[in-house]
């Protein structure tokens, strides 16, 4: 029991209340000596999680927060690895962890289910922070920020660095540009103003001395809000923090400040570029942002409010401000802005794929549109579909999908706690949403549009515009550059920088000494759970359907899943399943407008989405079963409408609006663009696959660069087209949502699946009934190295293989194999060598491997390093401490928590792809017991895998372009 005012190793508990909506006590704290601030949550979750931040404020572009981010977790005071961060993941229970950089402040969190685990992984990064060996270690600024390289084929000066090389990729994309602008444009002359990530222009301005100094300035305890959440010894945990770390620091004046931004008399207009190609057309690839300061983060009310109005304005499909954008050709879909929290709330409106000479229009139908909302009302119906899809949100509270409310809440109070608010005061919502809802009936959203955005000057336009060989005269400019300053170098100094880069490399590849190993905390094999947690589920008919239930503790919501079959679709219709997938619910349907079916959607349910997927059956990798698949969340209350909304749109809907069916397509090419540029691993390694694997193949023509290639040509030629694409539609439509075709998933409360029996002739009386035939396709790949050439200014080089193919079993020993590779070879010859941000090797229990890169400057260097593996697993000698570590952090990998829907998912894939519970214990088991000798045992099926040249490569023209001799097919998808 705590005591109000009581010190308890150095903290005086100044607060403590119960926050009902997350079933927590929330105590605050402050360290006496040295000022530091810290929140606990008290609660039943075994899920527990540290956080330590700090408020940080740069004043420059060159990334000096985002580089001591990484550069601090490389070795401290007390664990002496050259890679702590690296180290303590491969070996860890984990279930989260890693850093973020913010626009003012960085985040240090953790967490996991052990309670050892959880105290180990706390203290490596309370050391990290106040000891980081950043002032010993020179090498970390060129490993981690910035470096001169010369390159080893071409002689030439080049920069490497691993976050040079993140925000290569970073800012590629121009949505990336777009955020950045829109900061700047409303908080001149403030922190805001820079990238606090680093822009690469200006990460190699960077210096030491000022890399040091920003670390002495903001990493005090004074400056720092110190996070627990979960079942944990509150005790325990302040004793450690104090006796270890806080009691050697006194109080200071706070160094970190956010300037305050007066507020404009007028919008100011800012006009940036964006890099396109020189085969690229300019006409049509603007982007443009509207944005407006709206308030103080502080502000609960406003806070929850403008993220209400933001759901109803921007984010829904039913959005009166986005059909009228749309409908007057500003441009040809909305750009996805996600805009950091900061002190301030700012609402932003963006459009792409439009031209610059639209901007008065695109100002005077944003401003008529909500004019006309303010005046004349907005429908409530909208509004209670807005309040309910962010009341799910606050309950469900997931972050980056993941199951980890406490991270999720350790983001959530420092809205408010960095600004010198309450930390609680977005926790505890239910007041402020409910006095919300109350206000529903007058006019709140409306008086909030006048006050707030009709009504505020503090606002901007920002345009950002193509121009064709940006990315490739500043690549020549920086080579110029380059080049000017190594003739400026003697003989003597040439000699210097390459025996500093040798000594660099040699230390990397220089293994820890067990000296240095023994300075981290570790766990022992024996505190390892032998036993699988096991998702009950239960098979039985209903109506000639089969069901499989899932009785999951889900906080009251029901989870229900409608898989159908696409067997009975025919190969050229393939692409038009994406398309299907990717379209419904955004048309009308026979008796509701898409507006309507939004609204509807989100009055009554927590969403209805869709999504496909191709499991393969894990015995035989040459079978596999592609389906559509309907998600929908609900209360039990509202099943009933769940299902009549399902049935609406899978027997109603219509595809004869040729003008919205191409606002939709344009969407899908926008969203595909990005994702081609920002997550090109993905692309990069289902098109490896499909070189191999079926599956693999008919999944890249359902949703990969084969998929984009389809939309690319429909929307290109849409006028032409729209019949074909119409007719294809309806066709898919009608075979697919079939009776005959279905397999049903819930995932939620016992107690409610009785309703959801009652209630499924809503869905199962209405569909087609029709024996239709399994169509045989013959999607046989084909070998052969691509490179697939975007806007990015980096690569994603993948190599994948079958192994079930090359005569091997899957086995639970290939986890500490995955494990090894990662953190000991990919890792050090790819991200600390190469300069990419990450590479990391992936595998399934259905025959597929893989390694891939991301965000890496390099490509044939990248490829030799694959093929190399096998000659690195063949030399590797390593401890049975060294293996045990390896497999604990293999199994913290296989741990990590699910909520209730994504318990269902897995249960269903397990259930369609033939593995049992058996096997998932026998994975476990033969993980537990790998040895060295499991490991090396798999050498010969690396070096074959990689032998067998599965290989695309994702990324940057010039780069594709100097090596496309190694390419038997280059892609241009820009």
């Amino acid at each position: 029991m705590f005591r109000l005012m009581d010190t308890y190793h150095g903290f005086k508990l100044m607060e403590e209340a119960k926050i009902k909506e997350i079933d927590s006590v929330a105590r605050i704290f402050e360290h006496v000596k040295s000022g530091a601030r810290l929140l606990h949550l008290e609660n039943k979750d075994d899920n527990k999680v540290f956080s330590i931040s700090f408020r940080t404020t740069p004043q420059d572009d060159t990334g000096v927060p985002h580089i001591i981010e990484h550069a601090v977790l490389c070795g401290s005071k007390k664990f002496k690895t050259k890679d702590v961060f690296t180290d303590m993941a491969k070996s860890s229970l984990k279930t989260f962890i890693n850093a973020m950089t913010f626009p003012d402040k960085t985040c240090y969190p953790i967490s996991s289910r052990n309670q050892k685990d959880f105290f180990n992984l706390m203290e490596v990064y309370l050391d990290a922070v106040f000891y980081p060996n950043i002032y010993e270690n020179h090498e970390l600024l060129r490993q981690e920020g910035w470096r001169y390289e010369f390159d080893e084929e071409t002689g030439k000066l080049i920069y490497k660095g691993i976050v040079y090389s993140e925000m290569q990729g970073a800012l590629s994309s121009p949505e990336s540009g777009l955020e950045t602008n829109v900061l700047a444009s409303l908080f001149p002359n403030t922190t805001y103003a820079v990238n606090s990530g680093g822009n690469p222009d200006a990460i190699p301005d960077l210096t030491q001395e000022a890399f040091e100094d920003f670390h002495k300035k903001y990493y005090h305890p004074i400056n720092s809000y110190i996070y627990l959440y979960g079942d944990q010894d509150l005790n325990e945990c302040l004793r450690l923090i104090n006796e270890e770390y806080l009691i050697n620091y006194d109080r200071i004046e706070i160094p970190s400040h956010i300037e305050e931004v007066k507020p404009f008399a007028q919008m100011v207009e800012k006009v940036a570029e964006y890099s396109i190609s020189e085969d690229e057309d300019e006409e049509n690839k603007t982007f443009m942002a509207l944005s407006f300061v709206t308030g103080e983060t502080t502000d609960p009310e406003t806070y929850l409010a403008m993220n209400i109005l933001n759901n109803m304005l921007i984010e829904s499909s039913a959005s009166p401000l986005k059909k009228a954008l749309l409908e007057a050709g500003i441009g040809e879909g909305m750009a996805d802005l996600r805009i950091d929290s900061i002190k301030n709330t700012v609402f932003t409106v963006a459009v792409n794929n439009t031209n610059e000479d639209k901007k008065e229009e695109f100002k005077r139908v944003f401003f008529d549109t909500l004019g006309s909302l303010a005046k004349n009302g907005i429908d409530k119906n909208l509004v209670e579909a807005a309040i309910n899809s962010i009341e799910f949100d606050l309950r469900e509270a997931e972050l980056w999908r993941r199951s980890n409310k406490g991270m999720r809440y350790s983001l959530v109070v420092m809205d408010s706690w960095l600004y010198g608010a309450h930390p609680t005061i977005h926790l505890a919502y239910e007041e402020k949403l409910n006095q919300i809802k109350a206000k529903v009936e007058g006019n709140y959203f409306e008086e909030l549009i006048k006050r707030c955005i009709l009504n505020n000057n503090h606002s901007s336009l920002v345009v950002l515009k193509p121009k064709k060989g940006l990315a490739e005269s500043k690549a020549k400019a920086l080579e110029h550059k380059l080049q000017k300053y190594k003739e400026t170098l003697s003989e003597d100094e040439i000699k210097v920088l390459k025996e500093r880069n040798a000594k660099l490399k040699e230390i990397q590849m220089k293994e820890n000494t067990p000296e240095q190993i023994a300075t981290l905390p570790k766990l022992s094999l024996s505190e390892i759970s032998k036993e699988i947690e096991k998702i009950p589920q239960a098979v039985e008919n209903m109506d000639g359907v089969k069901l499989l239930s899932h009785n999951v503790s889900s906080n009251g919501v029901a989870y229900i899943s409608l898989l159908f079959d696409a067997n009975v679709i025919e190969e050229k219709y393939i692409p038009y399943l994406g398309l299907l997938r990717d379209i419904l619910g955004e048309v009308d349907t026979e008796d509701k407008t898409y507006l309507e079916l939004n609204t509807e959607i989100f009055r009554k349910t927590g969403g209805i989405n869709f999504e496909t997927e191709v499991y393969t059956e894990a015995k035989n990798s040459d079978k596999y079963h592609a389906k559509l698949i309907v998600k929908g969340k609900v209360l039990p209350q509202n099943i009933d409408s769940l299902f009549e909304l399902i049935n609406e749109i899978t027997t109603k809907t219509k595809f004869d609006k040729v003008k919205r069916i191409k606002e939709v397509i344009q969407d899908i090419k926008a969203k595909g663009k990005r994702t081609m540029v920002n997550s090109g691993n993905k692309v990069a390694m289902t098109r490896a696959a499909a070189q191999y694997s079926k599956a693999s193949k008919y999944e890249d023509i359902l949703s990969g660069a084969r998929y984009y290639e389809f939309i690319c040509d429909i929307e290109k030629n849409f006028d032409n087209k729209h019949t074909e694409v119409e007719k294809a539609l309806l066709r898919v439509f009608k075979a697919i949502f079939n009776k005959n075709n279905l397999m049903i998933s819930y995932t939620g409360d016992e107690a409610n699946l009785d309703m959801v029996k009652e209630k499924l002739h809503i869905i199962l009386n209405n569909l087609g009934d029709e024996k239709l035939e399994a169509v045989e396709i013959c999607l046989e790949p084909s070998r052969a190295v691509e490179a697939i050439i975007t806007g990015s200014n980096v690569q994603y080089v993948a190599k994948a293989f079958n192994y079930k193919k090359l005569g091997y079993k899957y086995s639970g020993k290939m986890r500490v194999l995955q494990n090894i590779l990662d953190s000991e070879y990919l890792y050090t010859r790819v991200r600390l060598q190469g300069g990419a941000y990450g590479c990391y090797m992936e595998l399934d229990d259905l025959g597929n491997m893989g390694v891939y890169s991301y965000r890496d400057p390099s490509l044939v260097e990248t490829i030799k390093t694959y093929d190399e593996a096998a000659e690195f697993l063949k030399e590797i000698d390593y401890s049975l401490s060294n293996m045990e570590s390896f497999i604990i952090g293999a199994i913290g990998d296989l741990d990590q928590p699910l909520n209730a829907a994504g318990k269902g998912s897995l249960a269903v894939r397990n259930y369609i792809c033939g593995i049992t519970s058996e096997d998932i214990q026998r994975e476990r088991d033969e993980l537990l017991s790998s040895t060295l000798e499991d490991v090396k045992a798999f050498t010969d099926m690396i070096k074959k895998g990689m032998e067998e040249n599965y290989c695309c490569v994702v990324g940057n023209e010039l780069k594709i372009n100097e090596n496309k001799n190694i390419f038997d097919r280059v892609i241009t998808l820009l």
